[in-house]
């Protein structure tokens, strides 16, 4: 019996320079119609993927083959070509008290990340003044070779600057992106650019990384929320 997570590694291994998740999605429909749910896929993307920390939480028993690259696409994992897997090992101290096994849960909590990151990310383009006076919006979600860049942006001073948005905490494999991100633009460019990690909370380690890459500024945000009552009769 075929299952899902059968399904999606035979398709992954047979292609070649990844899948998108939409590929990935039309080859289930087409290939075991009505056999899973949406949310079934979903579950099984996130928690599969090997350099997806959060998975190891919430879905601690998975079978982790794939690696989702920067731009969104799926390979099978393979520890020569990707590296070693360090996503997982610090945050499985945690594992017992977070764990989360249900498929519908888990479909939940990453659309709830998705949309948080989106919010993020929108709150940020309308307002990148109150970052820096004179940051002006250029363009977001960037697709270049070595990635997808978030935010690009200048500076007062006519400079590029490269903004890179985490929700959450930041890791260290978000300091390797962004520096990626800063080598490509500064070659294609011939300057370097600046660039901005921004996270609601930058780990120490994250923060002896930042000081080896010149230019790179760490920014905290904070999200905040607001309640009113509603009058039912409304």
């Amino acid at each position: 019996m075929t299952t899902m997570a059968g399904a999606l590694r035979s398709f992954v291994e047979q292609a070649t320079g990844g899948v998108t998740r939409t590929q990935i999605k039309d080859h289930i429909e087409s290939s075991f119609p009505g056999k899973w749910t949406p949310g079934t896929l979903t579950a099984h993307l996130y928690a599969c993927a090997v350099n997806n920390p959060k998975a190891y939480i919430h879905h601690k028993w998975a079978d982790r083959f794939l690696y989702r690259s920067d731009d969104g696409r799926f390979y099978r994992y393979d520890p020569k070509e990707h590296g070693v897997n360090t996503w997982g090992p610090s945050l499985e101290a945690h594992a017992e008290e977070y764990a989360v096994e249900d498929d519908a849960n888990i479909e939940e909590l990453v659309e709830t990340s998705i949309t948080l990151e989106r919010d993020v990310e929108t709150h940020l383009v309308r307002n990148l003044d109150s970052i820096e006076r004179g940051l002006r919006f250029i363009d977001r979600q960037v697709n270049i070779e070595v990635g997808r860049v978030d935010i690009l942006a200048e500076d007062a001073s006519g400079r590029r600057v490269v903004i890179e948005l985490k929700v959450g905490q930041a890791k260290d494999s978000a300091v390797g992106q962004i520096a990626r991100y800063l080598g490509w633009y500064a070659r294609q460019d011939g300057k370097r650019p600046r660039g901005m990690l921004i996270a609601s909370e930058f780990p120490e380690a994250v923060r002896y990384a930042t000081e080896a890459i010149p230019d790179l500024m760490l920014v905290q945000y904070r999200v905040q929320f607001a309640f009113k009552s509603v009058a039912i009769d409304e």
